[in-house]
């Protein structure tokens, strides 16, 4: 997947960029429909933090490939 802001609950202006490994080796559209499940799955084992938004990519070496 991408980089994903993540932000304190309890401080919403302090926030860094997190990112998830996928195994999707779908197109980045699949990608985005899919991702919903996995960002939900980590923001209930992460209470503390809300994900602002995510993105999918390709990671480099499928690029070149």
């Amino acid at each position: 997947m991408g980089h994903d802001p993540v932000c304190l609950l309890s401080a919403p202006e302090k926030c860094r960029e997190e990112r998830l490994e996928l195994e999707i080796q779908d197109s980045l559209t699949q990608c985005m429909f899919r991702s919903v499940m996995y960002v939900s799955n980590w923001s209930g084992q992460h209470p503390g933090l809300s994900v602002r938004k995510w993105r999918c990519e390709v990671p480099v070496a499928s690029r070149d490939a």
